[in-house]
This record gives structure tokens, sequence and C-alpha cells, in this order.
């Protein structure tokens, strides 16, 4: 008789091993050759760009936090403290899905209401301010049909 094996998805901390792992192996090689200490530089903007681009699609469908935890390995690849940000957000991301997953139905839907409620209240407080100074002039009739000023 043949045992049942079941494939559970992969926990983040397992992607970011894969990724870190073939990261590290090319890192290595390109800092070896000529132009080498351009690479430093390089990887640490790339590594913000792509944790910022993961910030920003956190709320959007699709890996969001799997990019910002791609951008803070990148930049752990030059940065100490990196490391260790990166190994505790994994692990608080486990521990939140762990616990989220074992959570009733209504509790669920109460997370996902409040992140949602997070998310709308920080792109209108990010909107506004870019408003207020100036930014997003296009929006002048809707903010002043509001009652909003500058």
């Amino acid at each position: 008789m043949e045992a049942k094996t079941t494939t559970a998805s992969p926990t983040m901390r397992e992607m970011i091993s894969q990724k870190i792992s073939s990261f590290e192996a090319h890192h290595q090689g390109l800092k070896a050759r000529k132009g080498g200490f351009l690479v430093a530089p390089a990887t640490i903007l790339l590594g913000w760009v792509v944790l910022v681009v993961g910030l920003i699609t956190i709320p959007l469908p699709g890996p969001g936090w799997l990019t910002v935890f791609i951008g803070v390995a990148i930049i752990s690849l030059e940065q100490k403290w990196a490391r260790g940000v990166l190994g505790f957000g994994v692990k608080a991301y486990d521990g939140f899905f762990a616990w989220y997953h074992r959570q009733n139905r209504t509790t669920r839907y109460a997370v996902i209401s409040a992140g949602v409620a997070v998310v709308w209240v920080t792109f209108m407080a990010l909107f506004y301010g870019a408003w207020s100074m100036g930014w997003a002039n296009f929006a002048d009739p809707a903010m002043y049909a509001m009652g909003l000023h500058r």
C-alpha cells in the first residue's frame, strides 16, 4: 500500500531561502569580475527599488509580500542588518498566516476587512498629502466639492 503524500504550499521562509541561495552565488561571481566594485552600490539600489515596489503592491493581487522580502534579501547581500530584518519579517509573516488559517470564518473576514480599511486609509492619507503639496492638482474640483482647501 502506497502512503499518501500531501504537498503543502511552501512557507515564505522556504521561498526566500531558495531565492537567497541563487542570489548569493550570482552576486559573488559578479563581485569577482572586473568592475566588481560597482556591484555593492548597484545591489543596494536594486534591493531598495524592489522593496519599494513590493511595499506598493502589498494591497494589490499578486506577490506583494514576497517582493518585499526579496527586496530585503537583495539588500542583505551587502548589509548585515537586513539579514536580521529578513529573518524577523519572514518568521512574523509565517506565524501570522499559521494563526490566520486556524481562525474561524468570522475572524478571517474581520481581519480582511480591517486590512482593507487600513490600506484605504493609508492611500487616502498619502493622496491627501500629495494633493496638499500640489502634486495632484487634477483632483482640485473633487476636493473643493468636498469642502477641502489647501
